[in-house]
């Protein structure tokens, strides 16, 4: 038994060995193309650049143009579609930018600066999920160059990239990402990288963690502050709209009295004027009453003239013609008196009557003025209601504690929140390296 599990171990041992001379045996993948050799595909990158990195209304429309145009030349160099990407990004179109590096990363699976990008940029777009699968295919072609010395500085940047970005996903977007996912591609990627890239790992790791905390206390800071400057504020404030509370209350009580004196004050004059109507009106009914019965004692007697003229002129004794007259003279007579009298009335009405409307108009501009009062402490209060319902919604806003929330304590927790404070993808950087290339 001995025997046999010391020959399992050998081949276990031997098998292991093997392995790693397959593995050491295997050409690293070239993460970046060569240097072009085509003059023309150099310059017309180069002028992608120069007509479309400082921003214009065409610049977009530009870089297509002139991308076409480096495709035609060479459709397989990775740098083509990626000078596109920066100038997207550039301009923040995130989504044409992310269009044009997953098409860019299924043609150049190994070119690394297309991979970051595309990493950073569905973080920035909050797009964890899709973040978390390129990390992890990303740190596979990272480790796999692990035995080509020409590629350390660019592994240890990798690794930093890396570092920074489970920084992120681990301490300012642990609440938008699931941990469990982070940690599982986290312990595969630590697995992977060579133990110099796992320390570069780690000390970016570590040093966000350390501006987070750091942003994190300013945060914090700034938001206790703004708390204590608001509550200040809220004191002062409750204080002031009590004042202003017990102020309008006295307002409002003196426009309760002196609403009540102007009503007072018409009812006492308009019920001493309606005294002195009182008799007038009687009089004065009587007086028209009395007009109308002479009017109609005329009327009778007009009737009664009418009568005996005409008898008179149809009568054939003489006699009986001047007894008739002489009746209608008589009568005559009293329609007379009855005239004068009912003008005598009619007069003694009118007399009464101008009494009565001069009581009545001084009447009239006692209820006009008692109503234009009214009118206006009516309107007074309304203001008065306005406002004291406005004073009541600021004192339990007053009330409420504070939030602390300003806008610095927001752009602080912006900032704090943002991938770009900690991993900033280095758009000028990559520009620059990718004209270099081409030399």
């Amino acid at each position: 038994m001995a025997s046999l599990r010391s020959t399992i171990a050998l081949l276990l041992t031997f098998s292991l060995f093997a392995c790693s001379l397959l593995a050491c045996s295997q050409p690293a993948r070239a993460a970046e193309p060569s240097a072009p050799t085509d003059p023309a595909l150099r310059a017309v990158l180069s002028q992608l650049f120069n007509d479309t990195w400082e921003k214009s209304a065409d610049g977009i429309t530009t870089a297509e143009r002139l991308h076409l145009r480096a495709r035609e030349l060479s459709a397989s160099d990775p740098r083509v579609d990626f000078a596109l990407a920066l100038v997207q990004l550039h301009y923040l179109r995130f989504s044409e930018a992310e269009r044009t590096l997953t098409v860019l990363q299924t043609a150049s699976p190994d070119y690394w600066p297309a991979a970051q990008a595309k990493i950073h940029l569905a973080i920035l777009m909050k797009k964890y999920s899709a973040a978390l699968p390129e990390i992890d295919r990303f740190s596979e072609r990272v480790a796999a160059t692990a035995i080509d010395s020409g590629r350390a500085e660019a592994r240890r940047e990798a690794a930093e990239f890396l570092g920074r970005i489970f920084g992120y996903l681990e301490g300012p977007a642990a609440k938008a990402v699931s941990q469990a996912a982070v940690a599982d591609v986290r312990a595969r990627v630590l697995t992977r990288l060579a133990s110099p890239d796992r320390e570069a790992f780690s000390a970016a790791f570590g040093s966000v963690n350390e501006r987070f905390t750091q942003l994190d206390e300013e945060t914090r800071r700034t938001k206790a502050e703004s708390i204590a400057v608001q509550q200040e504020q809220k004191e002062l404030d409750l204080k002031r709209l009590q004042t202003e509370q017990a102020s309008l209350a006295g307002d409002k009580e003196s426009i309760r009295k002196q609403a009540q004196e102007a009503f007072d004050t018409a009812r006492a004059k308009t019920a001493a004027l309606d005294q002195q109507l009182a008799p007038l009106d009687a009089a004065f009914g009587r007086l028209v009453a009395r007009s109308q019965l002479i009017r109609g004692e005329i009327a009778q007697l007009d009737n009664s003239v009418a009568s005996l003229l005409t008898q008179a002129q149809l009568a054939k004794d003489p006699l009986l013609k001047v007894s008739l007259l002489q009746q209608a003279d008589l009568i005559s007579n009293q329609i007379r008196a009855a005239d004068f009298a009912l003008r005598n009335v009619d007069a003694e009405a009118a007399q009464v009557n101008a009494q009565r409307e001069a009581l009545l108009r001084q009447r009239s501009v006692i209820v006009e003025q008692y109503q234009g009062d009214a009118k206006r402490l009516g309107v007074e209060a309304a203001k008065l209601g306005r406002t004291e319902k406005r004073n009541v919604v600021q004192q339990k806003e007053a009330i409420k504690p504070p939030n602390g929330f300003t806008p610095q304590v927001q752009t602080k927790t912006t900032a704090a929140a943002s991938i770009t404070s900690y991993v900033e993808f280095p758009l000028e950087r990559e520009k620059l390296r990718l004209l270099d290339s081409l030399r």
